[in-house]
């Protein structure tokens, strides 16, 4: 018998063990390829983003319930959870909404980069109204930028800022903050 590749079993033919491999393989690499584009993994900053928006911002945009999200965080005593996912520390209380990292875990500078660029979109996409201050920073080694309406110090000031600080060695970190407003926010209600 000429030698093909193959063995015959009871009729059938089997393939040998390297061909079998080989098919093997390509298979988990195209299934892994698949779900890499069917479930992609969020960046760090996307991540932050997402829970910025849809734990602090969107219960007053839209009145969506953040529980879903809270769900899936680990929580802690007084308001605070921890996103192991994103590695940040999340703090909700009545007037604010803050999510944080802290060295050994802060954010690189890219990440920090972009989560600042995703804090621009959000803003202009939902919160036109607010101004930049140029005097919501942390020094020139710092990314931060703000966006706020209302006096500084006064009740009826609210909005965003963003700061990220790391290269500041054992000290680094960021702060995604949102400062609610005294009154609801809706979008189908005028925002001044």
């Amino acid at each position: 018998m000429a030698e093909t590749g193959h063995r015959r079993i009871s009729g059938a033919r089997v393939l040998k063990k390297r061909i079998l491999f080989g098919i093997i393989v390509a298979g988990f690499a195209m299934g892994f390829g698949a779900a890499s584009q069917i479930w992609p993994r969020h960046s760090r900053a996307e991540r932050i983003a997402e829970l910025f928006y849809g734990i602090c911002l969107a219960p007053i945009l839209t009145g969506d319930s953040p529980n879903a999200l809270l769900s899936g965080l680990f929580h802690k005593p007084e308001k605070s959870w921890i996103d192991t996912q994103s590695g940040s520390f999340l703090r909700l209380d009545d007037s604010s909404c803050t999510i944080s990292t802290y060295a050994p875990y802060a954010l690189s500078y890219e990440d920090a980069e972009e989560l600042l660029e995703l804090t621009r979109t959000i803003v202009a996409r939902d919160f036109p109204q607010l101004a930049f201050d140029p005097r919501a920073k942390m020094g020139d080694e710092a990314l931060s930028k703000g966006w706020f309406l209302g006096a500084s110090q006064s009740p009826e000031r609210w909005g965003i800022a963003h700061f990220a600080y790391p290269d500041w060695g054992d000290s680094a970190g960021s702060i995604l903050m949102f400062a609610a407003p005294d009154r609801p926010l809706l979008r189908s209600a005028p925002l001044q």
